[in-house]
């Protein structure tokens, strides 16, 4: 398994969409603690004195928190570095090889789905350090006291199993469909086609919104949010994250050892 691992990640490296994608995400940090920051000061842009205090005054910590509100635009970041890891193999019909050299479906299956876990989360780790360390120089690194940094490491972990459980799913979507762009239009569907249709039909019937405390994209929001949560809430989020996790590794496993490879 491990083998496994050091191959793809090996091809990944000598590949271009993890650095592309990489640089996507750095990009990202730098138009929001730089540029975006500059011109709330110059323009005036944001109506809210709070927003607008926190846009002039963008230390550390409020940097940290603002990554956390961010995490948000990752899962579309993750398909890349998902097809990256999975699809290679199916593209190149290399996955009859790997498979003849005697390692299970099981413990091929799970090394893919490992190695674009690492990556996901280490996108994440460096979502959020970038954000820290770009505000850091413009206005130092605030306030980090009173239990800041227990929140903001609970939320943190809270997000890392919602982006776990997007690697599961669109993991699963590479071994059930072996097709990139099959791949690319279902996960992309399945994280806005539900978001339109319930904001439609909220519309005319409003209880429809409570769709989104069990969509797995919300949840990066709702615990973003984590130390306003009550106990209940954070139970119900975290129950969301972790059967959107195991329910499709589990059943990606089972149909993986099914499948025909051709």
């Amino acid at each position: 398994m491990m083998r496994l691992m050091r191959a793809d990640m090996y091809r990944v490296l000598r590949g271009k969409a993890i650095y592309i994608t990489f640089a996507v995400m750095i990009a990202n940090a730098i138009l929001t603690v730089f540029v975006l920051r500059t011109a709330a000061i110059q323009i005036g842009v944001i109506d809210d004195p709070n927003m607008f205090e926190a846009a002039e005054y963008l230390s550390g910590s409020v940097a940290a928190q603002m990554a956390l509100d961010a995490m948000n635009i990752l899962p579309y970041l993750f398909l890349p570095l998902i097809i990256g890891v999975a699809m290679a193999s199916f593209s190149s019909d290399a996955v009859k090889n790997e498979l003849s050299t005697g390692i299970s479906r099981a413990k091929f299956y799970l090394s893919k789905w490992t190695l674009s876990s690492i990556l996901c989360v280490a996108m994440m780790a460096l979502h959020m350090v970038l954000f820290v360390v770009f505000a850091t120089i413009n206005d130092g690194l605030g306030h980090w006291g009173d239990g800041f940094v227990s929140g903001i490491l609970q939320a943190f972990a809270a997000q890392t199993l919602m982006a776990l459980a997007f690697n599961s799913i669109g993991m699963f979507l590479c071994f059930v469909t072996r097709r990139t762009a099959a791949v690319t239009g279902l996960y992309l569907a399945f994280i806005l086609v539900p978001q339109m249709i319930v904001a439609l039909l909220s519309i005319a019937f409003p209880g429809a919104m409570d769709y989104f405390f069990y969509d797995l994209g919300a949840q990066f929001n709702i615990f973003a949010q984590m130390a306003t949560l009550s106990n209940g809430e954070i139970a119900r989020g975290l129950a969301v994250g972790l059967g959107y996790l195991v329910i499709p590794l589990l059943a990606g496993v089972a149909l993986f050892k099914k499948a025909e490879i051709k």
